[in-house]
């Protein structure tokens, strides 16, 4: 197998040249397959298996790889029904070679043992002796070959295309040939500058609705050349659909037609077949379409520039819609139903994620887009950022001429607490936020606010360095504050610690982390005395995390007892505010029953675990994306806490769920969620083989030892214990199956990281 990113600007000509080179390989007897995602309704419905007998290799062909999870990458790189003897070449298509790449390549080469390399797709002018002249030259002599115009080489090269930055898109320099030669064979001036040539040819796809309406056979249209741009205005919103979702589409939009919507797709299928049909070349696919409505504009760019055109706003010869301003609202925005929030009522379309980052793409050339349309309708609808997933809140806040106080806007309706499908893009808002406030106050508290709040929202994607440094910055200027005003700000400076202190034990510095959150723990003990009511809540919290730093640096016998303080704590607030206090109990019972097991008390541990367990169901079953980790967790530990008192055959399910709900989470948000996947794999490896599955067992292991000796080059400090504990459960399971020389420089790997850890901290080790 072999494996090579092909990566460039959209517009510069992938999807093209992949298709080139399918019906190249095709005829020296290679295999051509189409990977896709499960939600791309570009898919086929059924999917017939090729006949491999004959062949000589197969190309699968992944296009918009950088959309993939890297999980489903790698699932599809080792799928085991492709043959096994034959040349397997994997071609990844994207538009960027960037973080989602890096981590791809190490996965291939560390899992697959795959050398994966890449090519960008660069202006074709850095690659070959032609100049973009050339380029536009041949173009347009091969498009005048096909419209039958001899004399085209008349048509000069507009001045623009030397040294306008669009012309370094191959597809840019294709659609000025295009509008040049239809330009010529209609008697017009050829446009020149890069929006000239959209606006042109968008005006020749405007005369072909005319003409199809004027026509009296040859498949007429039904619909007005108006309402045929406001499905085409709504195709390109909503992607393809199925009918029953093309329909409501239509509905939705408020074409300004008196033909039925049914009418309007089909007449709008005339001029724009779906996937499916063979008026559509150039496509690598395999298997049954099913018929899919509303094909938008190809390529996408045009389609971007249609939105834009169609939308008053632009000063460009095109006519806008006035229709066009509120469309997106009505496209993008569920019904609203009495007393609900706007954005907030019914279910979110399923084009809503499509729609907005369309939108978004066609803002950062069309300002006036931006300016009328994606703004307003989240001024209005915030809620519809959150829809819209982490990846379009991310896209969002990085646009250059956002408002903060739109961003607030949409700061407001945030979960405060994690959110395992938002939590990249609310830290990518509240980054932008911070650097917006901290640039407009100078007042030490202000800025130590901000501060404290980035590193909380930064931690919670898992970007812990960055939190890291933010708390860090927090937590000296409330010290500073402190000194002038301590009862003041004592109680801040006692919060900002504790985080601190948790963060620092989350990139490996547990050391000095413990006299951070012990300074913390002693403050909160002052204030409580000072007032019990009010700072109880914190000064629980502090215990409990005292109590695990104290545990992770070996000191258990002086945990055990802050432990069972913040767990009677816990109690006593969760009896007087349930709602509130709850998730603090049921952590505080996890983290209690780790340590009893600690000292030598796991029979006493057992309950306190299963308890812990039932909470974190329950909060799950009241809201699953911000306590699904906690419950994930909390399996794994119960797991654990039931073999240890001799009960594995109840173990096995409860930390398979675990691993199943991990492996969901790391999909989600990998670099937050893998190191719990880990553990739990190591976790569940264990628990197979003490009831005797130790055949299942290896591979559980092997994929625990993999992904921590992954974390261990990211961050050695923090995970080279974990790393150590999973070469000696590997080497036990591999010595389990009868594979002992296997085993051996596995163990002899543990025992060595072990003798450095213990050298680092004996009392832990």
């Amino acid at each position: 197998m072999a494996v090579r990113l092909l990566h460039g600007p959209g517009g510069q000509g992938k999807t093209r040249l992949a298709g080139h080179l399918a019906r190249l390989w095709q005829k020296e007897r290679w295999a051509v397959l189409a990977a896709h995602r499960r939600d791309d309704r570009s898919a086929p419905d059924t999917f017939n298996v090729p006949d491999f007998d004959g062949i000589a290799g197969v190309l699968v062909v992944v296009d918009y790889a950088e959309r993939w999870d890297t999980a489903d990458l790698l699932t599809l790189l080792s799928d085991t029904h492709l043959p096994g003897r034959l040349p397997v070449r994997m071609l990844l298509l994207a538009r960027s070679a960037g973080n989602w790449w890096q981590g791809l390549s190490y996965r291939l080469q560390h899992d697959l043992h795959l050398i994966p390399t890449r090519c960008e797709l660069k202006p074709l002018e850095q690659e070959t002796a032609l100049s973009r002249a050339e380029l536009y030259q041949a173009a347009r002599d091969r498009f005048a070959d096909l419209l039958d115009l001899p004399d085209a080489g008349r048509v000069p090269v507009p001045q623009a295309l030397q040294h306008h930055e669009a012309y370094e898109l191959v597809l840019s320099v294709h659609m000025a040939a295009l509008a040049g030669v239809l330009a010529y064979k209609h008697g017009s001036a050829p446009p020149g500058d890069p929006v000239e040539v959209s606006t042109y040819l968008l005006q020749r796809e405007r005369a072909l609705w005319t003409e199809m309406y004027k026509a009296q056979h040859e498949a007429p249209l039904s619909i007005s050349p108006d309402a045929m741009g406001q499905v085409v205005y709504t195709a390109t919103v909503t992607g393809r659909l199925h009918y029953d979702d093309a329909l409501t589409a239509v509905e939705r939009a408020g074409i300004e037609s008196r033909d039925h919507p049914g009418q309007l797709l089909r007449d709008h299928a005339l001029c724009y077949p779906s996937v499916g049909s063979a008026e559509r070349q150039d496509q690598i696919s395999t298997g049954q379409h099913a018929a899919t409505m509303l094909e938008p504009l190809y390529p996408d760019r045009l389609g971007e520039d249609f939105l834009a055109l169609s939308t008053p706003g632009h000063s460009c010869d095109f006519p806008a819609d006035p229709w066009a301003m509120r469309a997106p609202a009505r496209l993008l925005t569920s019904p609203r139903h009495v007393g609900d929030r706007p954005g907030e009522g019914g279910d979110a379309p399923v084009w809503v994620r499509h729609g907005l980052i369309t939108l978004i793409e066609a803002a950062r050339r069309w300002p006036h887009l931006a300016k009328y349309q994606v703004y307003p309708l989240l001024a209005d609808h915030p809620h519809l950022a959150l829809q819209a997933g982490g990846a379009a809140l991310a896209t969002l806040a990085d646009l250059d001429d956002i408002a903060p106080a739109l961003l607030e806007t949409i700061e407001s309706v945030m979960p405060d607490h994690r959110h395992i499908d938002l939590d990249i893009g609310i830290a990518a808002v509240a980054t932008r936020l911070a650097q917006h406030r901290l640039a407009a106050t100078t007042d030490p508290a202000t800025r130590a606010h901000i501060y404290d709040s980035l590193a909380v929202r930064l931690s919670y994607a898992g970007l812990r360095s960055r939190a890291l440094d933010e708390s860090r910055h927090a937590a000296r200027l409330w010290h500073h504050l402190v000194q002038v005003n301590p009862s003041a700000y004592l109680p801040n400076l006692a919060m900002s610690l504790n985080n601190h202190a948790a963060l620092l034990a989350e990139v490996g510095r547990q050391t000095e982390a413990v006299p951070v959150s012990q300074e913390a723990l002693r403050l909160h003990r002052e204030l409580a005395k000072l007032n019990r009511d009010a700072y109880l809540p914190n000064l629980a919290g502090s215990l409990h995390i005292h109590a695990a730093l104290l545990a992770e640096v070996g000191r258990r016998a002086e945990a055990v007892p802050v432990s069972q303080e913040a767990l009677h704590l816990h109690s006593e607030l969760a009896k007087l505010n349930r709602d509130s206090y709850l998730p603090k109990l049921a952590m505080s019972l996890n983290t209690h029953a780790a340590l009893l097991v600690e000292i030598g008390r796991q029979t006493e541990a057992v309950p306190v675990s299963q308890e812990a367990l039932r909470l974190h169901r329950e909060l799950a079953k009241l809201n699953r994306d911000a306590y699904l980790p906690s419950l994930a967790s909390s399996l794994n530990n119960h797991a654990i806490r039931l073999a240890e008192v001799g009960r594995q055959t109840e173990a096995v399910p409860v930390s398979r769920e675990a691993v199943h709900l991990h492996s969901e989470l790391a999909k989600l948000n990998r670099d937050s969620y893998l190191p719990k996947l880990a553990g739990s794999l190591n976790t569940h490896a264990i628990r197979l083989a003490e009831v005797g599955r130790q055949t299942e067992a290896v591979p559980v292991s092997q994929e625990a030892l993999r992904l921590h000796s992954e974390l261990a080059k990211l961050n050695r400090d923090a995970y080279l214990p974990s790393l150590a504990s999973s070469l000696n459960n590997h080497a036990i399971r591999l010595a389990e199956v009868g594979r002992q020389t296997e085993a051996v420089p596995v163990s002899e790997e543990a025992v060595r990281l072990r003798r450095e850890l213990t050298e680092l901290n004996r009392d832990a080790y």
